[in-house]
């Protein structure tokens, strides 16, 4: 070889001639820098790894490239390597090699398959640099900030030993020449299950998913890419008022898919569907007539919503609190959360409904009341409060009586029945009857005396009969004019006089005392009618009988009223008769 070499260089030296790579391959065995070369391990020290790779020198290797996280050495002598041959010969004549570049060299050549196929790969964020952060995906990479969803890792600061996805969108086997992308990634692994999922989906399949917001009507859960509505009436087979009660955001749950519309990109989703329908077995939890128990999870004017199961609950009406007592507020004989034992009414299982009773633990006290409370008999009640012509007393056990209006008294009139009585206080009434249909006592007051229409009355103010009254009211249309004391009666204004009157308040005042003659008295409507006219023009027939008997019948009627006129009248004062 070396001949060789001497006469190219006395031909010139030309170096096309000289094949330096044979000279290279002869003289250091076939080695060549920058190559994976097989080694065996021939001793394991402190600090490196012996290896023998063929050649005159043997290899040597930094021992940290083979101590595992644990500060384990991974190799023993008698194993088999593959090493990166960084340098032939150091000063100290061994060979450097390297484990290390090694598995770069060969994760860098898949490195690059992966680049070309656009594929998608998982990588540790191992530490945070200068705009971004270093990613092992085999070796270290580059993740810039602007390729980082900083969110699907809880933020940056949690971001060090999370595994993502990544993709490789810029390639080189320099050392820094490898940059990935978690945004491109999650991007293409989400394009990727959208469409496997519209290609696969079908209504029945259950799916994880992950809630991603919520509403007042319902859920978005994300089910692998494709985001479905969970509407609040299937997140359970109970009553849910708020969604919130029943899901958190980013919480994973399990869901049906219960409707599919793919030309529309929709999915419909349900919670409760995971379970058989409580209603279809109701008849195994309770039957009409069962006395259960339950717990009050909400009150309303009308009642309260008693919980017998974890999706079932009924109704508590407030007509079925209490045999005795109105129910008006229902919260101020119930509270929320306690605990009740209630009686089954009704159970509707088409509609989902069931009615409960309180009062019907009971016996019904009403059902005995016409042995206490007969006809006739009196009985002392509190007031308890009114309801238009109405007045409500409370007797014993709850037992609630009414009297009417129309029953205070026979003659006098009730315009309201406010100030009448004060609630709180005891009234002493007489039983009329019992209303079992409306679970009422019928009380009076005027029957303790007899009804003056039957007889007294109509045989006091006959017709034709003259009375005086004080005037009470004075209306547009008559006078009102009290007889005696609670009965009165009543004169049209057509029946004060013959003349037109043109306002009847500036003609007559309350207390004027009123003379005038009984024309109706009608027993059924009990009313009095009255005419000051009929009283007047009788009194002046008699006035003109009594003229014309004394005159022989020549007189006029317009003597008479001249002649009253002179003398002063009834109605006229002596006065009014003098001259000028």
């Amino acid at each position: 070889m070396v001949e060789e070499i001497a006469n190219n260089e006395k031909n010139g030296g030309n170096s096309e001639e000289l094949d330096m790579g044979a000279l290279m391959a002869e003289e250091f065995g076939g080695l060549e820098e920058g190559k994976l070369i097989k080694a065996r391990v021939i001793k394991v020290g402190k600090e490196s790894i012996f290896v023998d790779v063929g050649y005159k020198s043997d290899g040597m290797i930094a021992i940290k490239e083979f101590t595992d996280q644990h500060g384990k050495v991974t190799v023993k002598e008698g194993d088999t390597i593959e090493v990166f041959l960084d340098r032939i010969e150091n000063s100290q004549g061994f060979l450097i090699l390297s484990k290390i570049k090694a598995d770069r060299l060969k994760n860098l050549d898949g490195l690059e398959d992966i680049y070309k196929n656009k594929d998608v790969i998982e990588g540790k964020i191992l530490r945070p640099i200068k705009g971004g952060f270093i990613i092992d995906i085999g070796v270290e990479v580059f993740l810039p900030n602007s390729q980082f969803q900083a969110n699907d890792v809880g933020g940056v600061e949690n971001a060090v030993n999370k595994i993502i996805p990544v993709k490789i969108i810029k390639y080189g086997k320099k050392k820094g020449e490898i940059i990935v992308s978690h945004k491109v990634a999650v991007l293409d692994q989400s394009r990727k299950q959208r469409k496997e999922l519209w290609d696969t989906v079908q209504e029945g399949d259950i799916k994880k998913g992950l809630v991603k917001s919520i509403t007042s009507y319902g859920a978005f859960i994300d089910i692998g890419g494709v985001t479905g509505l969970l509407h609040i009436s299937d997140m359970s087979w109970g009553k849910v008022a708020h969604p919130a009660e029943v899901l958190a955001i980013e919480s994973e749950i399990e869901v049906k898919i219960i409707k599919v519309d793919k030309e529309k990109k929709r999915i419909s989703l349900g919670l409760k569907q995971l379970k058989d329908d409580p209603w279809m077995k109701i008849e195994e939890k309770c039957s009409i007539g069962s006395v259960i128990n339950g717990k009050i999870v909400n009150i309303v004017d009308y009642g309260a919503f008693i919980k017998i199961d974890e999706n079932i609950e009924g109704l508590l009406h407030v007509s079925d609190m209490s045999w005795t007592k109105r129910v008006k507020n229902p919260a101020e004989l119930l509270a929320i959360g306690e605990a009740i034992k209630v009686k089954v009414l009704n159970i509707d299982k088409n509609n989902r409904k069931i009615l409960f009773g309180l009062k019907q633990l009971e016996r019904d006290p009403f059902e005995a009341i016409e042995q206490k409370y007969q006809p006739n008999i009196r009985v002392t009640g509190v007031v308890t409060g009114y309801s238009g012509s109405k007045v409500y007393l409370e007797f014993e056990n709850g037992i609630e009586g009414v009297l009417n209006k129309k029953d205070l008294s026979w003659t006098k009139k009730f315009p309201t029945l406010k100030g009448v009585f004060r609630k709180g206080e005891k009234v002493e009434s007489l039983v009329l009857n019992i209303d079992k249909v409306n679970r009422k006592v019928n009380l009076g007051l005027k029957q303790f005396t007899n009804d003056p229409w039957i007889a007294e009355i109509p045989e006091k103010y006959k017709v034709g009969t003259v009375v005086k009254g004080k005037v009470t009211k004075v209306a547009s249309f008559g006078l009102l004019v009290e007889l005696e004391e609670d009965l009165e009666a009543f004169i049209h204004i057509s029946e004060i006089s013959d003349e037109p009157i043109q306002k009847l308040e500036d003609t007559v005042k309350p207390g004027e005392i009123k003379e005038a003659k009984v024309i109706k008295l009608d027993n059924e409507s009990r009313k009095i009618s009255l005419s000051i006219k009929h009283l007047h023009s009788e009194m002046k027939a008699e006035e003109l009988k009594k003229y014309s008997d004394n005159t022989g019948g020549k007189g006029t009627f317009g003597d008479i009223m001249n002649q009253g006129d002179d003398s002063g009248s009834v109605e006229e004062s002596t006065d009014g008769g003098q001259g000028n």
